[in-house]
């Protein structure tokens, strides 16, 4: 046999070899996935208080994942959308006409092939307003697409089942086939009809959930289907009876009815084969009481076997025990080795905790705290600047009827403008729950950086001005690129009840970061005449930690940075802005949103919400660009009408119109006395102006950038006069 042959048949055996070894591990993965069983245990309108009150389940979650669950859905939130939202991966709508589902018999069979013009199964469940809840999404901010656990499960050959209700007295309730259901709105098998209530005339709307029939009904269930989702009903027909009860009689219901489910999962577990059935405890939506209180996050528990507590973690959030509604959907299906691009939501993954339970409590008080208490603060800090700046005006336009003595507090005032935000970047340090101490922190570490400032300065306005932008710049940057821990938390960071945004940097320290650096570097330039390069390297460096994926991954703060640094860069340089200028700019916006992207996509393993969007438009096409557009609109609109950060950036632009127009010619002293720093104004105005039309929430970050121009401005105009 000649060596040609050899390598021949060498090469043979081992292509053999591994196509054998593909084709066989490949029939083991199908065998193990078809032997999975996701059983979803609906507990709505409770939170992990009431699970402790459980003793089966408090005992299950010293073996389980844990997490508090962000329940944001399309729009205005209501229990139906976070349901549709927890089934299809992605930010739905829903409404209770749409979110009804009925058993097949001859009559809803009947309805539904009227209604569709499709043929209905035989057996099964059946939600016979589909075409309405499909409209319904396609007009929705997200396009979400109605069924897609359920479309994915049922095209790999997987079965799902739907069993329970929460019907009242005259209400039908049946939201839980939302989460199971296919694209034509169709579940395999299960039971939602009114046998399983039964009537007791000592609980609210004198009937409750049949639990012995439910159990058989599961046990039916759990031999023929992959995904079962139970609507155990009883807490949510108590939210809806509660405004008829005494506090005392609400209470003891509610102990009841915790029982009984408890005992119901007890029973159920009995069935399980705990090497392939995923036991997940759900709560789509917060009761009303928990709501009022701030306390929107809900409780999710997953049982997979083992013995060790496990603290729930998802790429949606970055964060350890907080996971989006998003999330549930993508994580059924990978335990079935599947996944879906209609979702936006991320797998979650766990690790181990010892306790627990008690690391999600306290996470819920920080986090509920820093939701409660951010409003008031940042409502108080926003007047408070508006005042300065409107006071400032008044001293500089009444100038020859005031004591120059008032010009040196008036311009301490302006720089605690300056200094507030890194004040609020470190509250989070003394983990105060009290808004009392909040305000006395916020108040006396300010004052107090304020003067070290003034007394280090030695009455170098510029240098005053500097230094506080060292502080700020220095920490906003330390704090993104070691994980925003303080950004997390800060009142002036993001709110994950809000669920706009999770990690990163958002708006309003986005905003307030490119504001502070034109400043600083411009001021830098004025003082010390550093070299323009070097400036533009740090604007390089700050562009990229504001938009890298894994650092401040804010797209629109990316935009709004290049535009504003790019364009501040070239005037430093001495040219001027033209056609050919803008378009060099709009280039250097594409080339570093591209590149964010190319990371995001290809490099990082935890991908950001860039990732997320560009899969979004190759999945669905060019509408998704358009409903991205629009919800940042319609987002920008809502905001405007409702946040103090308008009525800043309005009381901004008051004060700077007066100043150019009277007293005449003061704005164009200061620009002549300082031209670097003017052109850093300049670059503010550009940020604002982009940084509204491309974010989400553009009139946070056009009026926390808005605000050094102001203060700057007028701090440099008083301090001029007192001299």
């Amino acid at each position: 046999m000649n060596i040609r042959a050899i390598r021949f048949i060498t090469v043979l055996i081992l292509v053999m070899t591994i196509v054998t070894g593909i084709s066989y591990g490949s029939e083991n993965n199908i065998h193990d996935y078809d032997d999975v069983k996701v059983v979803m245990v609906i507990i709505n309108r409770i939170d992990f208080s009431d699970l402790e009150k459980m003793p089966y389940v408090r005992r299950l979650i010293d073996k389980s994942s844990i997490a508090l669950m962000n329940t944001k859905a399309s729009g205005a939130n209501n229990e139906f959308k976070s349901y549709a939202t927890i089934g299809w991966g992605i930010r739905s709508e829903a409404s209770q006409n749409t979110s009804l589902f009925y058993n097949l018999d001859e009559d809803t069979e009947s309805i539904y092939e009227r209604r569709t013009g499709n043929e209905a199964s035989e057996n099964g469940i059946i939600n016979l307003d589909i075409s309405k809840l499909i409209t319904q999404n396609q007009r929705s901010e997200y396009g979400s697409t109605p069924g897609s656990l359920g479309q994915v499960l049922r095209e790999h050959g997987y079965k799902t089942s739907l069993i329970g209700n929460s019907d009242t007295d005259d209400t039908e309730i049946r939201s839980a086939g939302l989460i199971a259901m296919d694209f034509d709105g169709f579940i395999d098998s299960g039971n939602v009809s009114s046998d399983l209530i039964k009537e007791d005339i000592t609980r609210p709307f004198g009937i409750k959930t049949n639990y012995e029939l439910l159990i058989e009904e599961f046990e039916k269930a759990y031999s023929d289907s992959n995904l079962i989702v139970i609507e155990t009903g009883d807490t949510t027909r108590l939210e809806r009876y509660k405004e008829n009860l005494y506090p005392e009689a609400y209470e003891n219901h509610k102990t009841n009815i915790l029982k009984e489910i408890d005992d119901f999962i007890s029973n159920i577990a009995e069935n399980f084969n705990e090497e392939n059935t995923k036991l997940m405890i759900v709560a789509p939506y917060p009761s009303n009481a928990a709501a009022s209180k701030g306390e929107r996050l809900t409780p999710v528990v997953i049982h997979e076997g083992g013995d060790d507590g496990h603290i729930l973690y998802s790429s949606t959030t970055r964060r350890d025990g907080i996971v989006g509604n998003v999330d549930i959907g993508p994580t059924i299906l990978s335990y079935f080795n599947l996944s879906s691009d209609k979702m936006t939501g991320r797998v979650l993954t766990s690790h181990r905790h010892e306790d627990n339970l008690n690391y999600i409590n306290n996470l819920n008080k920080r986090v509920v705290n820093t939701s409660t208490q951010r409003y008031r603060v940042l409502y108080s800090f926003a007047i408070y600047e508006i005042i300065t700046s409107l006071l400032a005006l008044i001293l500089i336009m009444l100038r020859n009827s005031i004591s120059t003595r008032w010009y040196k507090y008036m311009s301490l005032a302006l720089v605690g403008n300056m200094v507030a935000p890194f004040t609020l970047l470190l509250i989070p340090l003394f983990r105060v729950t009290n808004i009392t101490i909040t305000y006395l922190l916020l108040l006396g570490i300010t004052i107090g950086i304020v003067f070290l400032l003034y007394l280090v300065a030695n009455g170098n306005s510029l240098n005053l001005i500097l230094y506080a932008m060292v502080l700020l710049v220095g920490g906003l940057l330390i704090d993104t690129i070691t994980g925003q821990n303080l950004i997390k938390n800060s009142l002036l960071g993001y709110d994950p009840i809000i669920g706009a945004r999770y990690y990163g940097i958002g708006n309003e320290y986005m905003g307030i970061l490119i504001g502070a650096v034109l400043v600083l570097t411009t001021v830098l330039s004025e003082r010390y005449s550093i070299n323009k390069y070097m400036l533009i390297i740090i604007y390089g460096f700050v562009t990229i930690i504001i938009g890298f994926p894994r650092l401040g991954a804010n797209v629109g703060g990316t935009i709004t940075a290049v535009f504003a640094f790019v364009f501040v860069s070239i005037r430093l340089l001495g040219q001027k802005i033209n056609i050919k200028k803008l378009i060099y700019i709009a280039l250097a916006v594409i080339g570093a949103v591209g590149v964010m992207a190319i990371i995001d996509l290809f490099i990082l393993e935890s991908q950001s919400h860039l990732a997320g969007a560009i899969k979004q438009i190759i999945s669905s096409g060019p509408i998704v660009i358009y409903q991205i557009i629009v919800r940042k609109i319609s987002m920008n609109l809502r905001i405007m009408g409702v946040t103090i950060w308008s009525k800043v950036l309005l009381s901004a632009i008051v004060v700077l119109s007066i100043l150019f127009y009277k007293p005449i010619g003061f704005i164009k002293q200061i620009s002549l006395k300082y031209p670097k720093i003017a052109i850093g104004w300049s670059g503010i105005i550009v940020a604002c102006i982009i940084g509204f039309a491309v974010n989400d929430s553009g009139v946070v970050a056009a009026a926390t950038s808005v605000i050094f121009l102001t203060s700057t401005i007028l701090y440099l105009i008083i301090d001029d006069l007192s001299h």
